[in-house]
């Protein structure tokens, strides 16, 4: 009975309530008092040099020791870094003590400035022994306070790190056609009810995959550094012939262009948005000297499986002849396997097969290849449009294939030469 009442005292005294024992109280409490919305400017001063971001309206700029846009995301993440931060531990130093919370010559020093005038300094020294936690000191206090290591990590920016960094300035959602001169000629594209295409040097369909990488990297590359603030020296850059030039058409009827060159084998780009002129990365410049073919749409042909209704291959293994019916295709020729089932992965699947390349003038050994095919195939629409297929026999670990009507030829792996000659026994 003694211990059944003192399991029933502990229940509700301790484990009910939901608070075990030893458990102890959150003994933190904020950093400041400030909101967002309170701050008017901020100084970041470390390794002796100061910036200072303004709010205007609710976005960030610089202000000194130049005037440029800001990175509002690493803004924003230092200042909700301040606005969020709590005290986790407040230490009394003494004596020689402060030099080992690197508060001697602190790592950053902050100044907020608030909107109603008052201010708020804090200086961040090094990181605890946890890694999780830095020692600050708050205003003119003499005492070290444990803010989380985030503080310390979002405010220790430089001048660079700070910066708006934004090339183009545009989303890829933004842009409604391009236009690009590099190193191969000229190539445009254009968005036509949403899906994107090739106008210049050929009209073609594009890999979405592809255009989508190319508009990704365009979109989002960023300055790797700034080199001058004016452009009152492109020959300097190479950029007074540039060797690239992209020009951005957006939706709002408005254009970017961003022009880029080498010089000393460096990469250097200017935008029609910036007064500056600013180092790009190797792979970006790479990626704006594409050739139009590595945009270009690898199918053949549009496989329209749903409306298709007859098929015809001959092979060096024999003559098939399939029509639809229902959901299956039966077999009309060879004879001794009429009214079988052809299997569509067999028939039908190897025509979706795409492209490794396409191939704009074909070699005379290629078209001679393609003069004798290992492979012919015709397919038949319900709407009576008829697509001929030629395959050449394999050139190593390819094979060639021409389409009817098309003067390119599509240079896909051998494989599907092998899907395509299939023998009767495997019907």
């Amino acid at each position: 009975m003694l211990a059944a009442v003192i399991g029933v005292a502990v229940y509700f005294l301790e484990i009910k309530p939901g608070k075990p024992r030893d458990e102890k109280s959150d003994e933190s409490k904020p950093a400041f008092a400030f909101k967002r919305e309170d701050i008017a400017s901020i100084s970041i001063t470390r390794s002796g040099q100061s910036v200072t971001l303004q709010d205007t309206d609710g976005k960030w700029s610089i202000s000194q020791p130049l005037t440029a846009p800001a990175n509002q995301s690493a803004v924003d993440s230092m200042v909700s870094s301040l606005t969020s931060a709590k005290i986790e531990r407040t230490i009394t130093p003494s004596g020689e003590e402060i030099k080992s919370f690197g508060l001697e010559e602190p790592a950053v020093t902050v100044e907020i400035k608030l909107k109603n005038g008052e201010s708020q300094t804090l200086k961040l020294g090094s990181k605890d022994y946890s890694g999780l936690s830095a020692y600050s000191q708050i205003g003119d206090s003499k005492d070290v306070t444990l803010v989380p290591a985030s503080v310390l990590t979002n405010a220790d920016k430089s001048l660079n790190d700070l910066r708006d960094k934004a090339i183009l300035g545009a989303s890829q959602f933004d842009i409604k056609s391009i236009s690009l001169t590099n190193e191969h000629g000229q190539i445009a594209l254009a968005k036509d009810s949403g899906d994107w295409a090739l106008k210049k040097p050929f009209e073609a369909g594009v890999e979405s995959t592809e255009m989508n990488s190319f508009l990704s990297e365009v979109t989002s590359a960023e300055a790797e550094e700034f080199v001058s603030e004016s452009a009152d020296d492109l020959t300097k850059y190479g950029l007074d012939k540039p060797k690239i030039t992209l020009t951005a058409q957006l939706n709002d009827g408005s254009e970017r262009t961003i022009s880029a060159g080498v010089k000393d084998d460096n990469h250097y780009a200017k935008a029609s948005t910036r007064a500056q002129i600013f180092k790009i990365s190797s792979s970006l410049y790479d990626k704006l000297n594409l050739k139009p073919a590595e945009l270009r749409n690898k199918e053949m042909f549009k496989l329209d499986k749903d409306n298709l209704s007859r098929i015809e291959i001959k092979n060096p293994n024999l003559k098939l002849t399939a029509e639809k019916s229902g959901d299956k295709w039966l077999i009309k020729e060879p004879a001794d396997k009429k009214d079988k089932d052809a299997p569509a992965f067999k028939v039908v699947n190897p025509f979706e097969t795409k492209a490794e390349e396409i191939v704009e003038s074909p070699s005379g050994d290629v078209r001679s290849k393609l003069a004798k095919p290992a492979v012919e195939a015709k397919l038949t629409y319900k709407d009576g449009k008829v697509v001929e297929v030629k395959v050449s026999s394999a050139d190593g670990e390819n094979a060639y294939v021409s389409v009817k009507g098309r003067n390119e030829v599509f240079k896909v792996k051998k494989q599907m030469l092998d899907d395509l000659s299939f023998k009767a026994a495997d019907l």
